[in-house]
């Protein structure tokens, strides 16, 4: 079993990971952490100043590459992974669940407040039209849209738990 996490950024892609992990017993990744290992950076700041968005996603390409194959695994994927099909595509071929933690971009606006970490929220109006952007691909992409809301991670990982195993 591979479960793909996607959704934008500040969703809580991270903590769903962990919490789904820990109720699953597998092991988790986070898609930004091998970012940063295979660029030998420490930030998405460094990323972008190293080679750009194209760094980026060519990095989450390779990674996609790399684990597709994988089993027994939970990835916590970047936020922008569905601007490139062919990383989904990766997971797809291999069978993976592709999950979309669908979180209303007001929510993700508090949750990122003073968050200086994240070179594509700098502007908030600008960040609203990535958001817009990318909600129909997220959509695109998933096997299942999970709808977070106010939540705890370890609720939405009893939720995706749940599904995997038809209850």
């Amino acid at each position: 079993m591979k479960i793909v996490l996607i959704g934008f950024m500040g969703s809580g892609k991270s903590a769903v990971a962990k919490a789904l992990s820990e109720q699953l017993g597998i092991a988790w990744m986070e898609m930004d952490q091998l970012v940063y290992q295979k660029t030998k950076t420490r930030s998405m700041h460094e990323v972008f100043a190293l080679g750009g968005e194209i760094l980026l996603r060519e990095t989450e390409i390779a990674i996609a590459k790399e684990y597709a194959l994988k089993q027994d695994l939970i990835i916590s994927t970047g936020g922008g992974v569905v601007l490139n099909k062919i990383i989904l595509e990766y997971f797809k071929k291999q069978m993976s669940r592709v999950i979309f933690l669908h979180t209303p971009f007001e929510q993700i606006a508090k949750r990122l407040e003073g968050d200086d970490s994240r070179p594509l929220f700098k502007n908030l109006k600008d960040a609203k039209k990535l958001y817009d952007f990318r909600l129909p691909l997220y959509l695109n992409y998933a096997d299942e849209v999970i709808d977070l809301g106010l939540r705890s991670a370890t609720d939405i990982a009893l939720q995706i738990k749940g599904s995997i195993h038809g209850l």
